[in-house]
């Protein structure tokens, strides 16, 4: 996990009770403090795992999500060192869309030839599926993927940088987690999301009439139509 000094209370929760319920599961818990520097904390979080554990499997969280037992169970029950060696939860992010509306985003993603990555609006439900990229909200990753991607480091990247990048690719913007999906995806590394692992995503934003604007629009034309 990497955190700023403050976790959700709720996800305190969770590890505790999957903790006591599936203590087998647990070898330990790794955290790194982010500095502001997202991508330099997650790599600093999977080069302390390496370093200070001798586990399978890395699961890796973000401090303002929810984990419950169900999610935890399905995605160690998903997951295979050869055949899926990286699944996904289901995470919601929220952006505004062209029109200015605040909606869920899942951030798992295909893609597509003509326009690139695109979020799965149209995931199946409660499904274990192949997709092209994940966020790294929450992965369920091999310790054997890690060390290839290593082993693979540029010049520039080392061995204790060697996992997660951000940057530009032909005038487009990347974060850490769909470069982190590209560079599985050239090494022929499959990625899978489990959409019935659904961990929830603590969201803090300003509100005004542009959220409300649909419901608005709703009414008006409910009171239309009454009226007539």
């Amino acid at each position: 996990m990497v955190n700023d000094g403050s976790i959700n209370a709720n996800l305190v929760i969770d590890l505790i009770q999957i903790s006591r319920k599936r203590s087998e599961r647990f070898d330990s818990f790794v955290q790194v403090s982010n500095i502001g520097l997202l991508t330099r904390s997650r790599n600093l979080l999977v080069k302390n795992f390496l370093e200070q554990t001798s586990a399978e499997w890395l699961l890796m969280i973000d401090s303002d999500e929810r984990l419950e037992l169900e999610t935890f169970d399905k995605l160690v029950n998903a997951v295979h060192d050869k055949d899926r060696p990286i699944v996904s939860a289901l995470v919601f992010a929220a952006f505004f869309d062209d029109d200015n509306h605040l909606r869920p985003v899942p951030t798992i993603y295909r893609d597509l030839p003509e326009s690139g990555l695109q979020a799965m609006d149209d995931y199946p439900v409660d499904e274990l599926i192949k997709v092209d990229a994940a966020g790294t909200g929450c992965l369920l990753i091999h310790r054997s993927v890690l060390l290839e991607l290593q082993s693979k480091a540029t010049e520039n990247q080392g061995p204790d940088w060697a996992w997660f990048v951000d940057g530009a690719i032909a005038g487009r913007w990347f974060g850490e987690d769909l470069l982190f999906s590209r560079r599985l995806g050239s090494l022929g590394i499959p990625i899978y999301a489990h959409t019935g692992a659904i961990c929830a995503h603590n969201k803090t934003f300003w509100l005004d009439q542009r959220h409300h604007k649909p419901f608005r629009e709703a009414a008006l034309e409910s009171k239309s139509k009454a009226s007539d």
